[in-house]
C-alpha cells in the first residue's frame, strides 16, 4: 500500500535577489516644489481666463481690442489661451 502513495513534486526555491549597490539605487527627491511655484501657476491660469472673459464681456473693445491703440482683434483669444497654456505647462512639473 505504501507503493500506491502519490509522490508530490518538490518545488525548487527561487534564488534570492542580489543586493543592488548604493551607487545603482535611485535616490528619490523629497524636496517638492519651491514656494513660488503654485502662486505663479495659478496666476497664469487665472489671468488667461480673465483675459478671455474681458474680451468677450467688453464686446471686443478690451483688453487689446478696438478700444485701445493696439488692436489684436481675435488675437486676444490666442493671448488668453497662451497664458493658460503656460500655466498648464507649469502644472506638468508639479511634484
Amino acid at each position: 500500500m505504501s507503493e500506491n502513495k502519490l509522490k508530490l513534486p518538490t518545488l525548487r526555491k527561487r534564488p534570492a535577489k542580489p543586493e543592488t549597490p548604493d551607487s545603482v539605487k535611485v535616490k528619490k527627491s523629497n524636496e517638492g516644489n519651491p514656494a513660488w511655484f503654485l502662486p505663479v501657476t495659478l496666476t497664469f491660469l487665472v489671468v488667461g481666463l480673465i483675459w478671455i472673459m474681458v474680451y468677450y464681456i467688453s464686446q471686443t473693445l478690451y483688453p487689446l481690442g478696438s478700444g485701445t491703440p493696439i488692436n489684436l482683434g481675435a488675437g486676444n483669444i490666442i493671448v488668453g489661451f497662451g497664458l493658460m497654456m503656460v500655466g498648464f505647462g507649469f502644472l506638468t512639473r508639479w511634484k
